[in-house]
């Protein structure tokens, strides 16, 4: 009886491993549901490839005004470069930026299969950092980062080590991924830490090959002084609670700003603040590029 237990045990312990890391690694993706034209902006479409030889699919916007500052921005886990464009464009609108969209791998028309929130994502910055600087040079002798949610973790641990980056805005980011999986767990399954979180981490481990928690921009963002970081959250995001971003401005070092905005959740700090998110992002890449 013993054993028939245990391997019953050990059987469950398989099937939520496998299963529950599916629900972190494997995504269902979501058609792009407007272009920059819908906008009325002028784009170009891309496709790029990273190291690892994925596929990527962005878009260029270019300023209605010459411009040689492009800003990279980087959606969210689990949306695509649509969900982050409209409350985004105004950057371009304004005439002072280009901007550069892209879908993150196992996102929107990007190509792969798996998602990690951190490192593989880090290569697709990486990798549509390197197309502008080569493509279009003349439009990114300047470049900023902004990012939503995950796009924001990673465009802090990214930014740590590319000195390309001159400023950073990151928007309702994780500072851990290890903490983030925790929370949603607890938040969206009901789940206690012990035992369902470690299995999880686990497996996502084993397979992924390596351990996303590393490249989680808590062990970074203070390697991007003296380049300015613009931190922003909501008190109402319980995905990615205020102190995720006090975390991050008490690691961070100078230039930093963390703005907390009232009655906003998850990725409605542009909706909610409107005219003053607007303002308080034109007002920091200014002053980091001036």
């Amino acid at each position: 009886m013993t054993c028939i237990l245990l391997v019953l045990l050990v059987v469950l312990v398989v099937f939520w491993g496998w299963f529950s890391s599916g629900l972190v690694i494997k995504l269902q993706r979501f058609p792009i549901a407007a272009i920059p034209a819908t906008f009325g902006l002028p784009y170009e479409s891309v496709v790029f490839e990273t190291e690892d030889k994925m596929s990527l699919s962005g878009w260029f916007v270019p300023s209605p005004e010459s411009s040689d500052t492009t800003i990279v921005v980087c959606h969210g886990w689990g949306a695509n470069k649509s969900d982050i464009l409209p409350g985004t464009v105004f950057l371009n609108q304004k005439g002072l930026y280009n901007l550069f969209y892209f879908d993150f791998r196992n996102h929107g028309d990007s190509g792969g299969t798996r998602t990690s929130l951190t490192t593989y994502e880090a290569r697709d910055l990486e990798a549509a950092i390197r197309y502008v600087k080569e493509n279009k040079s003349a439009e990114s002798k300047k470049l900023a980062v902004y990012g939503l949610s995950m796009g924001g973790a990673v465009s802090m641990s990214v930014a740590a080590s590319c000195p390309d980056i001159e400023a950073v805005v990151a928007e309702s980011s994780f500072t851990s991924y290890n903490e983030a999986v925790t929370r949603f767990a607890k938040l969206f399954y009901k789940l206690p830490r012990i035992p369902f979180v470690p299995i999880t981490l686990c497996v996502v481990r084993w397979r992924l090959g390596f351990d996303p928690e590393k490249m989680s921009p808590i062990y970074h963002i203070d390697k991007i002084a003296p380049r300015p970081v613009f931190l922003i959250q909501g008190d109402r995001d319980s995905r990615m609670p205020e102190s995720e971003g006090k975390r991050l401005f008490a690691k961070a070092k100078e230039p930093k700003t963390l703005w907390t905005i009232q009655g906003a959740d998850h990725g409605e700090s542009a909706q909610v603040a409107g005219q003053d998110y607007q303002n308080k992002i034109l007002s920091f890449y200014a002053k980091a590029f001036q």
